[in-house]
């Protein structure tokens, strides 16, 4: 039984049907100067920089009141936790550039082509369905930021059903477009927009990796890997690690 949050297939490709862009809340994904656009939840953010005040003014509260051991100890902590908070908040993003996205989970990073992007669906996050060099099988690479709950998810599938009914309320006054969209959950919207830009990607991106396709005969001068690429994030391995190491060495000083 197909799921509502799966997006369907069309035009040949599994789980695209984004031909044309469709309005939505710019708040949640954003273009920076250099051309990528980043897709995030706004709670994160909030949940990072309330943290970063409150490890601030304990640090603080700890330096003034004089340093010892004890105090060095809960400041190796809070740093450690920062790290930890950084890694899992303001590290975790997707990314997107017209040569394909990149998932920032909190300690690896993910990069795929969008002609390597089969399916782009929601589950408990935005998940990306990559093919990947044969004999490999297919991967799917599941996003920590744009992540989404059963009960967001029942809820917005709540409300869809009430408005639906002609309820009085946004759907009354709205634009049908916005009406539908004050409807979906903020992931969902995510997920349309990502499997619209894959879907529409330069069909040279699909020639490049049609060589790699499971089970595809290979193609002369289509690269053999490169379609789907992890690896380790240092930024929040470090940022958890010195800390870390930090509490290590001050719990053993005695």
């Amino acid at each position: 039984m197909s799921s509502p949050w799966r997006s369907a297939p069309a035009d040949g490709r599994p789980g695209t049907r984004y031909g044309a862009q469709p309005p939505g809340p710019r708040s949640l994904w954003r273009e920076r100067p250099d051309g990528r656009v980043v897709f995030r939840h706004p709670a994160p953010l909030v949940l990072w920089w309330a943290w970063v005040i409150f490890a601030l003014v304990n640090i603080g509260y700890l330096i003034a009141d004089g340093l010892s051991i004890h105090s060095v100890r809960a400041i190796a902590v809070l740093l450690a936790v920062s790290g930890v908070m950084y890694a899992c908040t303001l590290h975790a993003r997707v990314e997107a550039t017209q040569d394909g996205v990149t998932i920032y989970n909190p300690l690896r990073r993910h990069h795929a082509s969008w002609g390597a992007i089969t399916d782009v669906r929601l589950g408990q996050s935005v998940e990306f369905a990559c093919i990947r060099p044969a004999p490999r099988k297919p991967a799917t690479i599941y996003s920590w930021a744009l992540y989404s709950s059963s009960r967001s998810r029942a809820r917005a599938e709540m409300h869809s059903h009430m408005f639906g009914r002609g309820q009085r309320g946004v759907s009354s006054k709205a634009p049908a477009e916005a009406a539908a969209l004050a409807r979906q959950h903020p992931s969902q919207l995510m997920a349309d927009e990502l499997g619209r830009r894959a879907a529409i990607a330069p069909a040279s991106t699909d020639a490049e990796v049609g060589g790699a396709l499971v089970g595809a005969p290979p193609q002369s001068g289509a690269p053999q890997d490169g379609t789907l690429r992890s690896r380790v994030s240092w930024q929040p391995v470090a940022a958890i690690g010195v800390p870390v190491v930090f509490v290590l060495i001050a719990f053993l000083v005695r």
